[in-house]
Order: C-alpha cells, then sequence, then structure tokens
C-alpha cells in the first residue's frame, strides 16, 4: 500500500514539474518541447551534445502554482547520451528516460500523469545546463540567450520580456550545488539541488 501512495504522489509530482505539464493546445511534434506560450518551442538536439560527461544524482522541488512536490533524478550526461532515472523521493524507480542521435525513449515502471512528456523535462535540463551556442540552437531564435558571469542565465522575448531565469549556481556546506530555474511565462519554478557522483 506504501508504494502505491508513493508512486501515486510522484505521479503528482510529474505532472506538476516544470514542463512536463503540456500547455494548451496541440502537443508539439517528437523530440520538441513547448517552452513559453505562443508555440515557443525548444527541439532537442540529435545527439544530445552536452560537452563532456558528467554523473550527477539531483533533488528537485518543484512549485507549480500553489501545489508543491518534490522528487530525485540519477542523471548521466555525454555527448552521445542522456539517461534520467525518475525516482520517488528516497523512494523506488518510477521512470527512465533515454535520449540520443536516435529520439528519446522512456521506459515507465508505474503510472505516468497524463500530457507527460519526457521532452519537457529534458528540455528544463537544456535550458539550465548546455552551451549557450547550443540553447541558442534549439530554440532557433523563438528566445534570446543572456548569459551573465556569475552563471545567472535569462531567456527573452523580443528583448525585453523576462520569460525563463535560472539563478546563479550557489554551493552549499555539504558540496552540492542549488540554482533554481522560473518560467514565468508557464507559471512553474524547479529548485534544483546536484551532488556530483564519482
Amino acid at each position: 500500500m506504501r508504494l502505491v501512495s508513493i508512486l501515486a504522489a510522484l505521479t503528482v509530482a510529474l505532472a506538476l514539474t516544470g514542463c512536463a505539464t503540456a500547455p494548451p493546445g496541440p502537443p508539439p511534434p517528437a523530440g520538441v518541447a513547448a517552452v513559453a506560450r505562443g508555440q515557443t518551442w525548444l527541439s532537442l538536439p540529435r545527439p544530445p551534445g552536452y560537452p563532456g560527461e558528467r554523473e550527477m544524482a539531483q533533488s528537485i522541488v518543484a512549485n507549480y502554482g500553489p501545489r508543491k512536490a518534490a522528487f530525485d533524478a540519477l542523471v548521466s550526461l555525454s555527448p552521445d547520451r542522456v539517461t534520467v532515472i525518475v525516482t520517488a523521493p528516497a523512494g523506488p524507480r518510477v521512470a527512465q528516460i533515454d535520449w540520443t542521435a536516435g529520439g528519446v525513449v522512456t521506459r515507465a515502471d508505474g503510472p505516468t500523469p497524463p500530457g507527460f512528456r519526457a521532452e519537457n523535462v529534458l528540455a528544463d535540463m537544456v535550458m539550465a545546463d548546455w552551451p549557450k551556442a547550443a540553447l541558442e540552437t534549439a530554440l532557433a531564435g523563438r528566445l534570446a540567450v543572456w548569459d551573465y558571469p556569475d552563471g545567472r542565465r535569462k531567456l527573452v522575448r523580443d528583448d525585453r520580456e523576462l520569460v525563463v531565469e535560472i539563478t546563479p549556481p550557489v554551493a552549499d556546506a555539504d558540496g552540492s550545488v542549488r540554482r533554481t530555474l522560473t518560467n514565468y511565462d508557464f507559471d512553474y519554478s524547479l529548485t534544483i539541488v546536484t551532488r556530483e557522483t564519482p
């Protein structure tokens, strides 16, 4: 019974997390995520093209309007492949997302919420972590990308309207790094705590 309640809680968490809740209108095609209103889409590069290799554990707290949810993820990044294993907080695995040159494949170990798309979860990662040039290519001019020396990033419409803001990384005493991604168009924020894994 506890497993069922954990999975139900995670289903809600995934439904509320970032772009995971689809905006109104037709869904974007495979490999594309809506990141702002007016069909502002981000096309996931093929292959992913992350610069280097990185393994990390993340704890994510999502605020979607007045609602809050949390989940954990094990993330593996490389130029050719991205793998995200989503788990309930300190609980069982619920889904695995694999992104390669062949596209995005999701394997669910439990129920996923209506409208859940792995592309939306990956788009938040690209907005926060990919190099500026790769993000600009993925956005194809739909939003401008402004990077700052302190690590802050802003995605801006028409050179004046702030759409997405990612705070500079802040190191905690335990060695983890905290950042917040706020999407003003879709009214959500993600607080992401990352711990590098050996």
